[in-house]
């Protein structure tokens, strides 16, 4: 549409230029009249200045130029029309475009509002989750100070129960000390025992021998005569013996002394022993509620622990969440952000393309008033042109706003697909939750099997050790029993010795008697035999009663073994229910992870459905609107098309346009050099035949006829420079006329190597070169209004 006005531009130069002429004519022509005043008379130099003429378009000599110039612009003018039609045409064909551009506008916004229903929806999740996240921190910093102060409890509990452990040690060193000390008695009160046993193993003997004695006496009444010189034998005897007697009198003195002795320490270390064990009792019950309550408080950090864990696990989740909520926000911000940037580009545009219209429209009402000038036939169409050109802007407009629609588009479809993939991603990442979540369910179950084969294997061990804690238990009944019959029959023994004791005492004094009556005597064969045999029964029953003592004592230490084994054992058991009781509790907790993690389970698994469907009414949206987007696509591609063809002819027009006005201005600029140089000569020579005229009229005389022939050479050149001068004109004018088909065929040929051009170029390319044209288009309406 650009080429009518590039035209009607040259028309009005050649217009300008022939009314320009005449008055260079003119000035030509005084100019040269003072040439010749000059060059015949010598005062040409005080004429004045000269003046520039122009021939006027109506001047004979432009009649042909104008001819010329008319056919050109009505063949201009059918073709304008031409083109004006076809304009219409395709005006009509974009107006139902348009239209069908604004149905499918409508719904692409009403897809766009419910997109941002949608990401209102998601900003409402995201300020709830952030709530819900403000809340379990602020539970997570009140569980923190819970467990700061637990463990500020566990550590002074702790310090108690060292200090209880070390009082227990100390315990044990007394206990210790009072055991070898008591071990110690022990064997004091064994030798002490031997020897008490011993003695009164010679004291059943000395009875033994008292009885034979006093049978023997009794046989040796009737043979007392005949032994009374072995009286003083007997005597010496007797005396020996008395002496014996008192010393182991004095021994047996010395030794149920020292008897009463230990077993008053024995009584003192039995209490001390009793006060130890109750002290230790006590001890050993506090120091049981100390542990019960160090158990109840770790199982309390152990809860408040998994329960912690399970905060940290909720509040992870909720970060995850709130981390993916925040990207899909970053991802609609930057697309709106890329949409409003958009936004603004087209603004700009279509402001560039605003001003670009109004310099076309100002340039085109001045050559409009140019050409109402220069041929007031052709204004009807020129305003028609006018109307079509605003109705083609409008539309282009129009068609911008579709491109922005589209490019909209695109980018809601590209954000559509990158919501589906993100969407499958989740999916594809919930379902390796959903399979992580299985493989630790069978896991938790796995450990609950083995925990629950421990608690079985545990309480047969239980029932294993409370058995043999029976069988001990039985034992040392049975040893007690023992230990006490044992004391029973050593206390009535103790009775027994001195009951035999004091018959010993009393057979002494009786055989002191009858020694002192018999004063001699020495048949004793029989006495000493038993004497003998009375000691060597003393000395076996010494040995038994060792022995008997010495069984005694293992079966002491045996039961101070058994006792320490059953109290190992109750201590085993003590430890085996607490392992029962901790199991139980992981029971329970593993129970209590296992409903968590299948409401997880059943949560995600709804989450999972949720998302499919909403992948599925994805995928119908994009099924539907992939043929929209392709249709959209291959519209977009031919408006580009149409668009790159414009701005390219737009391009080529300009260079037309350039070139034809720089070769006009340089004919221009030749023709006027060339018409001003022949009407100066013209007048030039029109000056030189007035003055030789009068100068033939007042010259009469033969004095002046060197100056006369010398003048009519002068005419005769400049007749035929005349001559020459006209030819000159007429070549000037057939120039002028070829320069005016000369344009038709350049225009020509410019418009066939517009349409044999091929639409070339990116983008960045084209706007340089809209901004170039622009630039030239300025440039040449500058140039063209000087």
């Amino acid at each position: 549409m650009a080429e009518p006005s590039d035209d009607v531009a040259d028309s009005t130069g050649a217009l300008e230029a022939e009314d320009t002429m005449p008055e260079v004519m003119e000035e030509e022509e005084e100019d040269s009249r003072g040439g010749v005043g000059e060059g015949q008379m010598g005062s040409a130099d005080e004429d004045g200045e000269e003046d520039l003429l122009v021939l006027d378009p109506s001047h004979p000599l432009m009649q042909r130029v104008q001819a010329a110039l008319k056919d050109q612009l009505t063949r201009q003018k059918e073709k304008l029309e031409i083109d004006l039609r076809k304009q219409q045409e395709t005006v009509k064909s974009v107006q139902e475009e348009r239209e069908r551009l604004g149905v499918q506008l409508y719904g692409v916004q009403q897809q766009l509002a419910r997109q941002q229903v949608l990401l209102e929806r998601e900003q409402d999740d995201v300020n709830s989750s952030r709530g819900l996240r403000e809340q379990k921190e602020g539970i997570l910093n009140h569980l923190k100070d819970l467990y700061r102060q637990m463990l500020d409890t566990l550590k002074t509990e702790r310090q108690q129960t060292v200090e209880l452990r070390q009082e227990v040690e100390e315990v044990t060193g007394r206990l210790r000390f009072l055991t070898e000390a008591h071990q110690t008695v022990q064997g004091d009160i064994a030798l002490t025992r031997r020897a008490t046993e011993k003695t009164t193993s010679d004291v059943a003997k000395a009875e033994e021998d008292k009885l034979n004695q006093d049978l023997y006496l009794d046989r040796l009444t009737s043979q007392i005569a005949s032994l009374d010189e072995q009286i003083a034998l007997y005597d010496a005897q007797h005396s020996a013996q008395c002496h014996e007697t008192k010393a182991v009198k004095e021994n047996l003195t010395e030794a149920s002394l020292e008897l009463e002795a230990l077993l008053l320490e024995k009584k003192k270390l039995l209490q001390q022993w009793n006060s130890t064990l109750i002290g230790m009792r006590r001890r050993d019950e506090a120091y049981a509620a100390i542990l019960a309550a160090v158990s109840v408080q770790k199982q309390q950090i152990r809860s408040l622990e998994t329960e912690i864990e399970n905060y940290r696990k909720s509040t992870t989740q909720e970060q995850e969440r709130n981390e993916q909520l925040t990207l899909m926000l970053n991802k609609l911000r930057a697309d709106i952000g890329h949409v409003e940037r958009q936004l603004a580009l087209s603004h700009g545009r279509h402001e560039e393309l605003k001003t670009e219209y109004t310099t076309f429209t100002r340039t085109l009402q001045e050559t409009e008033q140019a050409l109402a000038r220069a041929n007031t036939d052709c204004s009807l169409k020129r305003n028609e042109l006018g109307t079509v050109r605003t109705q083609t802007e409008r539309e282009a407009r129009e068609k911008r706003k579709l491109e922005d629609v589209v490019m909209e588009k695109m980018m809601q479809q590209l954000t559509m697909d990158k919501s589906t993939q993100y969407t499958r991603r989740s999916v594809e990442g919930l379902q390796a939750h959903k399979e992580k979540l299985e493989t630790a369910a069978v896991e938790v179950e796995n450990d609950i099997a083995k925990t629950l084969l421990q608690v079985a294997s545990l309480s047969a061990e239980m029932k294993r050790l409370q058995s043999s804690l029976d069988r001990q238990q039985e034992a040392m009944d049975k040893q007690n029993k023992f230990i006490s019959q044992s004391e029973t029959e050593i206390g009535h023994n103790n009775a027994l010795i001195e009951r035999k004791q004091t018959q010993i005492d009393q057979l002494n004094k009786k055989i002191s008697q009858r020694v002192a009556k018999l004063d001699g005597g020495e048949d004793l064969g029989p006495l000493e035999l038993k004497i003998d045999t009375l000691q060597k029964q003393i000395s076996d029953s010494v040995e038994r009663c060792a022995g008997l003592q010495n069984f005694w004592l293992r079966q002491q230490n045996e039961l101070v073994r058994k006792t320490r084994g059953a109290e190992d054992e109750a201590r085993a058991v003590d430890c085996l229910r607490k392992q029962q009781l901790i199991l139980q509790q992981k029971k329970m907790r593993i129970d209590g992870q296992l409903e968590r993690e299948e409401k997880e389970r059943v949560s995600v698994e709804q989450s999972i459905s949720r998302l499919q469907h909403e992948m599925r009414r994805l995928c119908t949206l994009i099924s539907e609107k992939s043929g929209e987007q392709t249709r959209l696509e291959q519209d977009n591609l031919l408006m580009q098309n149409d668009f790159v063809h414009a701005l390219k002819e737009s391009e080529l027009e300009c260079i037309q346009t350039q070139t034809k006005v720089e070769q006009l201005k340089e004919e221009k600029e030749r023709l006027l050099n060339s018409l001003v140089e022949a009407e100066r000569q013209i007048m030039l020579w029109e000056r030189k035949i007035t003055l030789a005229k009068e100068m033939r009229e007042m010259v009469d005389s033969e004095t002046g006829q060197a100056d006369i022939r010398a003048m009519q050479a002068e005419i005769h050149r400049m007749e035929v420079r005349y001559n020459q001068l006209m030819r000159q004109q007429e070549k000037m004018i057939q120039d002028m006329e070829k320069a005016v088909y000369r344009r038709e065929a350049i225009q020509f040929k410019s418009e066939v190597q517009v349409m044999a051009g091929k639409s070339e170029g990116t983008q960045g390319h084209m706007k340089k070169k809209i901004t170039d044209l622009q630039r030239q288009i300025k440039q040449t309406g500058r140039d063209t209004a000087k």
